[in-house]
């Protein structure tokens, strides 16, 4: 719980809750994950301190799962958790840059908090969760309340569709995915 609380203290913004995301919402996660799944790479963005990297692993094993958090204290505690993972200290645009190239198949699973996240920053991740779904991929992301995370870009054959809601988080929380409309 420490290095959750200094990572809060250190960007609030990046961390965008007060309390880590509970065993059920990572349970939630990752039921649609393995819905979603077509047996491509599993990219794990904004692990936290790792409450839904441990049902991702539970679901999935390690060989397909990365695992990526741009917060120091968080990623070490990470590794230190599942020293069996790669763990990415990087944010989440750069390494969807990268994911990019190999966007079919690709199952993202996300916990980035897109409404406290610096406009710009959201806009870009945005930009490439879209283009990755367009591509082949999959989105799973969750927010607080009944929204989704983000709207999708007009004129875009995209929508969300929410596949959950996970009243056992603080605060509830909904799963959703985002699928070709």
């Amino acid at each position: 719980m420490l290095p959750f609380i200094q990572a809060l203290l250190r960007a609030p913004a990046e961390v965008g809750a007060v309390l880590p995301s509970s065993r059920h919402l990572a349970h939630a996660m990752a039921q649609v994950a393995a819905a979603s799944d077509r047996g491509g790479n599993l990219l794990e963005i904004g692990a936290g301190s790792g409450a839904l990297t441990r049902a991702l692993l539970a679901r999935f094993g390690r060989e397909r799962l990365k695992v990526v958090e741009c917060s120091p204290p968080l990623a070490s505690v990470l590794r230190q958790r599942f020293p069996q993972l790669t763990v990415l200290e990087q944010r989440a645009e750069q390494v969807l840059n990268t994911a990019a190239l190999h966007a079919d198949h690709l199952l993202v699973v996300s916990s980035l908090p897109f409404k406290s996240l610096p406009l710009r920053q959201a806009r870009r991740v945005a930009k490439a969760y879209q283009a990755l779904v367009l591509q082949g991929g999959s989105v799973v992301q969750f927010s607080y309340g009944r929204r989704p995370p983000f709207p999708v870009s007009a004129g875009l054959p995209l929508r969300w569709q929410p596949q959950c809601r996970v009243w056992r988080n603080l605060p509830p929380a909904t799963v959703w995915q985002l699928c070709r409309a």
